[in-house]
Order: C-alpha cells, then structure tokens, then sequence
C-alpha cells in the first residue's frame, strides 16, 4: 500500500516550500483511518523544468521526479497521474494564472484556472475508476471568490458566503470550488478546496494593485524605493497569509482530513490575518533592526504602475477562519515573521 502525490505548479512559491517538507516525510496520509501509506513517488509538475531549482537532497531522492508540460493536456495528465505501482494517487494543484494576469488575458485565465482544473478533475475520475477508489484533489483557491459587498465588507467572509467576485480570476476559481462539491458528491473525486488568502512575500513584482501589502517590505528590505499607490489607504486591512503556515496547512488538508468531515462544502478558508499597510511597514522596520538590515528604502505615497492591470483592492477585508481551526489546520500567521522568513530566505543568504 503506497501513495503517489503529484504537485501541479511545484514551481511557484508555494510549491517550492511544499517540495521541502514532502521530501522529509516517509509517509502521506490519505483522508482515511487505516492511517498513512507509504509516500513512494513525488512528482513535481510545471510549465517549465524545475529541477535545476532542487536542492542535492530532493534531486537525488529517488522518489522524486520532475515533469514539465501543459495543465491543459489531457495526454499529459494521464501519464502524470498514472499510479506507477500506487495504489493511491493524491494531486495537489497550485498551478493557476494569478489574479493581474487572469485579468489582462481573459482567455488564459479560462483556459487554466477553469477548464485546466476540470480536466485535471476528469482525469483523476478515471485513475480513480482504476484503483476502485476517489482519489484525493486539493484544489488551492482564493477568497477573491466572495462578492464584493456590503454585506461582506462588514463581516468576515467564509466559505458560505456568496460567491461572486469582481475580477475574473475569482469567478474561475469559485467555478472550480462549485464543480468540485459536485465531483466529490458523485464519488468521482475526493476533493477538498484550500482558500488562500495573499500570500506575502512573492519576490519580484506582480501588476495587482494587492501585490503593495508585499512590495512595501520585500522593497524596502533590497534596499529600494517603493511608492505606495495614493489610492490605496495605509489603514485598509487585507487578509493575509504566511506561505509556511499554507503549506502545512494544505498538506493536512490533503492528508489528514477525511471528506466525511468536510461536508457537502468542501472548502476550507485556511487561517490568515487582516493587515494594514501602516502596520506591515512598522514591523518591517522593527525586525530590519532586529535583523540588522540596513539600510532600508524609503517609502513613499505616488501612483500605481501603469501597467498594473488589477487597479482597486477589491477584495474583503477580513476572512473568518473557524472551519479551519475546528478541522484542526495550523494557525501561525504573523506579520512579524513573515518579513523573518523572507529576510532570511531572500535577503541574507
């Protein structure tokens, strides 16, 4: 009895995070109360060749293998998700057009963000018809999902809200949440949705207006400028999330939580805090010094890059976190520690 755990997208920030704690495990659970399997393949899937970003240790592990393709092929999938001897196949998917970038190319979005993830969800119905049972599928989603609303901008939003987002990344998303459900129902798939909230710390720049709760430390600390968009006020909190926290988070989801106890909703809004940006610069600033990285770039009020395609913050300002704690998902999301690990893994080495 073995597992086989595929990561779609094992090459973005997330996924890299995610490499590192699965090739330290022995063992992969698998939603059930037989226990954990035997974790005997990885296989880390993108649109490019990864493997030259492996460490010595996850390039010689056997275990491991990298994939590079196309999401959207199905002659792909299967050769990807083929269980090679397991008799469990778990598929955890990153891989996603990302909310600027949905937005300038509509059509991209489409293809990747929806009909990328039904033909992933079809493909794992048919290993599962194979194996004589669903297999497991997280899904990692966004709380770009939920209306941007009155009634939402003055509750916390959680996975009954309603969905209805403002930007095309999150209608494709929220699609995806709602096809899963239904999957799952039917038997074809285990699935289980993981809403994440900004993830912050993505080094280099991305054209969301939302991408300023990470470009006003990550700026700062490389020693450069940064300009805060003017219409974005420094007091409005934004639900924010540490990329180590979502990674446990996420492999608990797809390891230790069994569909049953999900419910017919089987999203789960992983924990995350609401920052400010005046909030975000002053413990950037403490643990600079603590830290001692010197000197900081200055920052600043101007304008939005023009070339930034996603221009209003159009995303709720807080999430409640409750199903997840109730499940039992790690909640360590601190603002202060987030800048730590990015000092740490971006800025000394």
């Amino acid at each position: 009895m073995s597992v086989k755990v595929v990561i779609l997208g094992a090459g973005g920030l997330v996924g890299a995070r995610m490499v590192e704690d699965l090739v330290q495990r022995s063992t992969f659970g698998v939603g059930s109360p037989d226990g954990p399997l035997l974790l005997s393949k990885i296989v880390l899937f993108d649109m490019r060749d990864i493997s030259a970003d492996l460490t010595d240790e996850q390039r010689t592990d056997a275990r491991v293998s990298c994939v590079a393709g196309d999401l959207t092929d199905r002659a792909t999938l299967d050769a990807v998700f083929a269980p090679d001897g397991c008799t469990r196949v778990t598929v955890i998917q990153l891989a996603a057009v990302l909310s600027g970038y949905a937005e300038s190319d509509f059509d991209l979005g489409m293809k990747v963000n929806l009909q990328g993830a039904i033909g992933v969800m079809d493909a794992l119905r048919a290993v599962g018809d194979k194996l004589g049972t669903p297999c497991i599928y997280l899904f990692t989603s966004t709380d770009y999902v939920t209306a941007y609303n009155a009634t939402n901008k003055a509750n916390p939003t959680n996975e009954e809200s309603f969905r209805l987002s403002p930007v095309s990344y999150g209608i494709q998303k929220a699609c995806v949440e709602l096809l899963l459900c239904d999957y799952s129902r039917k038997g074809f798939i285990d699935g289980r949705v993981g809403r994440l909230s900004a993830v912050l710390g993505r080094p280099g720049w991305s054209n969301s207006i939302s991408w300023s709760y990470t470009g006003i430390f990550t700026q700062p600390l490389e020693g450069k400028d940064f300009e805060c968009p003017g219409a974005l006020p420094m007091d409005r909190p934004f639900p924010c999330s540490d990329v180590r926290n979502n990674v446990a988070g996420l492999l608990y989801l797809a390891s230790e939580v069994r569909g049953d106890d999900l419910g017919h909703n089987r999203v789960v809004q992983l924990p995350a805090r609401s920052f400010t940006l005046a909030s975000i610069w002053e413990a950037c600033q403490q643990v600079a010094k603590e830290e001692e990285v010197a000197p900081l770039g200055k920052v600043t009020i101007g304008e939005l890059p023009k070339d930034a395609t996603v221009k209003e913050l159009n995303v709720c300002p807080a999430v409640d976190i409750s199903k997840a704690v109730a499940l039992g998902l790690p909640n360590e999301v601190s603002i202060h520690e987030i800048i730590r690990d990015y000092i740490n893994v971006h800025i000394k080495p």
